[in-house]
């Protein structure tokens, strides 16, 4: 099998060609042009795979339950006096779930959510998934105006009216046997926020897809990372003195783990500090190289922080240094099929927030799994709640072997003193950022913490009710 056109088929059309929206409309796929857009999207999204893998892979796939009878539909922009043509003009897909919708009434305007009640409702909603335009349609408007028009698919006319429905710009709207019952659609974007935003409902509307990602989450490249690490080696010694968590002056609540550092029964931490490339090795370890032998990395972004609502570049909040305070942000490298952190600080409150953004940048990443090889006790609790899980590992198990130069318990000289055991030492910050994947590296080497805690994607476009 190939990528080549089938015979039946259109010859492509030139860069140059270009139709007007209101001879275009949007239609279900037929069984031929579901294997057509399959076969374009081949080239963007095989990961190694050859066609007919690919293929067999979704066919699969589309008999599974999450897309079965009917919860799949290929769309495709197509003219409307050819509607079953192989030379359509762009294609996404959609996925229709079951989804819940909470609406809360606060018995006070001064009591949180938390405290109000909620009338919870089971509603159809759609994920919206693998939009593609061939290369010859791209920068002509079609995949803007198929999305545009997928909102007049799926929403129900109380929602959007087909009165409304713009006829003089875009033509009569799409057939009215579409699903139209969605209560909301979601999408992960990985062209930035203002494409999918412009797809709105109307000629120059900007009301479609909104994205939730706070703006105050900041994305890290790798000189920001090293700059980060700079500071946060700083931020461990002070940890590590205190022996509990110091509250940040960022605006934002405490994010050194601080007390939660150390299991009960530790009386001696060590750990390596992330700083002079010791944390960029991680980044480093993943470049490939250009045919001219030019390094290249899979990636722009290593990290995301949370930044104070008084700063919104990272220099805010690193400069002046040295008195720049902590500040919660994950850093990560990437292994074949997952996501593994490398540096996490934060505390109960913004663990959740930063967990969310890191799934966000997951998917983007399209790795299958996020692991955190080490998370004191009291943020895995966090996490759990969040629906993550954490399991006993089988691999990669840290080991720490202690060395009592001293000859006792932390006292130059002081023999006197017990010696300590290897019991109550404990490799604080063991993260991924002092080793690549073939060393140790993860939890302490005790058995008891020797986990990873771990989030499946079961999908690029699947939601986070979707864990394994």
């Amino acid at each position: 099998m190939d990528c080549s056109y089938p015979a039946t088929a259109q010859k492509p059309r030139t860069m140059t060609d270009r139709l007007a929206l209101a001879d275009l409309t949007l239609f279900p796929a037929t069984p031929e042009q579901t294997i057509e857009s399959r076969k374009r999207t081949f080239v963007q999204w095989a990961r190694g795979q050859s066609l007919e893998e690919y293929l067999h892979k979704d066919a699969i796939q589309e008999n599974d339950e999450h897309a079965a009878n009917g919860k799949l539909i290929t769309w495709v922009l197509a003219p409307r006096s050819d509607p079953s043509t192989l030379d359509f003009l762009c294609s996404c897909e959609t996925f229709r779930r079951a989804a819940l919708v909470a609406r809360h009434s606060p018995t006070s305007p001064a009591l949180p959510l938390a405290a109000s009640t909620a009338d919870v409702q089971e509603v159809t909603a759609y994920a919206v998934a693998s939009v593609f335009t061939p290369p010859q349609n791209r920068r002509k408007g079609y995949a803007q105006h198929m999305m545009r028009l997928l909102h007049w698919a799926l929403a129900p006319p109380a929602a959007l009216s087909p009165s409304t429905f713009p006829t003089a710009e875009w033509g009569p709207p799409p057939d009215a046997r579409m699903p139209a019952d969605a209560r909301f659609s979601v999408l992960y974007s990985d062209v930035g926020r203002e494409f999918y935003r412009a797809c709105g409902t109307a000629p120059g509307a900007r009301d479609g897809w909104v994205f939730k990602l706070k703006p105050d989450v900041l994305r890290l490249t790798e000189s920001d990372v090293a700059a980060l690490y700079a500071h946060d080696a700083r931020w461990i010694r002070d940890d590590l003195a205190r022996g509990r968590s110091s509250a940040s002056s960022s605006g934002l609540s405490s994010c050194s783990p601080g007390a939660s550092i150390a299991r009960v029964g530790a009386r001696t931490l060590c750990t390596f500090l992330p700083d002079a490339g010791v944390g960029l090795f991680v980044v480093r370890r993943t470049m490939d190289f250009t045919p001219a032998l030019e390094p290249v990395l899979p990636t722009s972004t290593w990290g995301l922080a949370l930044l104070p609502p008084s700063a919104s570049t990272l220099s805010d909040v690193l400069i002046p240094a040295p008195s720049a305070s902590p500040f919660p942000f994950v850093t990560y490298t990437l292994d074949p099929r997952a996501l593994v952190v490398a540096r996490l600080r934060a505390d109960a409150e913004t663990l959740p927030a930063l967990l969310a953004a890191l799934l966000v940048v997951a998917r983007s990443e399209r790795v299958e799994k996020v692991e955190l090889w080490y998370m004191p006790a009291a943020l895995r609790a966090v996490a759990e709640r969040e629906g993550w899980r954490t399991a006993e590992r089988g691999e990669h198990l840290s080991a720490l072997k202690w060395y009592d130069s001293d000859g006792g318990h932390g006292t130059p000289g002081g023999r006197g003193e017990e010696r300590e055991m290897e019991e109550e030492v404990e490799w604080v910050y063991n993260e991924k950022c002092v080793s690549d994947s073939s060393c140790a590296t993860g939890l302490l080497g005790s058995g008891t913490h020797a986990c990873v805690v771990w989030l499946w994607l079961t999908g690029v476009f699947t939601c986070r009710f979707c864990w394994c």
